[in-house]
């Protein structure tokens, strides 16, 4: 269920360009096998955002590395560290990203996010969570020492096709619905992230340090 009205959804996917030919064939990729990756507005917001910083990235949650693309080819001497626990999507995006040609610009570190978190070296400027959704407070404990003070935070899937505005659907379990109502609750009340959820893509949280 989209978020978005359907003529506005419409709009937006007739402004997007053409895709260089590697992302059009983990798009067509992902379409056809079922795989999860963010909506083409989120990695553009994505590569904007590392874009400008010319970040140091750690993602958490690769699949077949179609967001860590959409950074990695907006960055000059930035990188990505970008965790995935499934080694079958580890090998898909280690092969997307070398014939992408920015294969030099991401590591990625494969295990359990809750387990490879603690031994990744920061800082980082930017983090980007997209992985399981009731972990994302998880991740985010352990990531937050790892960050600089002006890092940015962008989190995937806050929206879940509406479902946590108590929109039909039922694609969500109840439960990861649940889990991303207080993440968001507790995203937009912290003391430590201002931040804000926006109705891009499946709804992105983006957020910046409070100093």
């Amino acid at each position: 269920m989209a978020i978005l009205s359907e003529h506005v959804e419409s709009y937006l996917a007739d402004l997007r360009p053409p895709r260089a030919r590697v992302m059009a064939e983990m798009e067509e990729f992902a379409t056809r096998e079922g795989v999860p990756i963010v909506q083409w507005e989120t990695g553009r917001m994505l590569a904007a955002l590392a874009g400008s910083l010319d970040a140091r990235v750690l993602e958490v949650g690769t699949a077949i590395g179609y967001s860590a693309l959409h950074m990695a080819e907006a960055l000059r001497q930035g990188s990505i560290v970008t965790l995935e626990r499934d080694p079958g999507r580890v090998a898909q995006a280690t092969d997307y990203l070398r014939r992408a040609g920015v294969a030099d610009r991401v590591q990625i570190v494969d295990g359990d996010a809750k387990e490879t978190i603690p031994g990744v070296e920061g800082p980082f400027d930017l983090l980007f969570l997209d992985a399981t959704k009731g972990e994302y407070r998880d991740y985010l404990e352990l990531a937050e020492p790892k960050l600089t003070d002006r890092a940015l935070l962008v989190v995937d899937n806050l929206l879940m096709s509406g479902e946590v505005a108590g929109g039909e659907g039922g694609f969500w379990p109840a439960e990861t619905v649940e889990a991303g109502r207080a993440f968001n609750e507790a995203l937009l009340r912290s003391e430590h992230w201002r931040g804000a959820v926006l109705a891009v893509g499946d709804g992105v949280g983006l957020a910046s340090r409070v100093i």
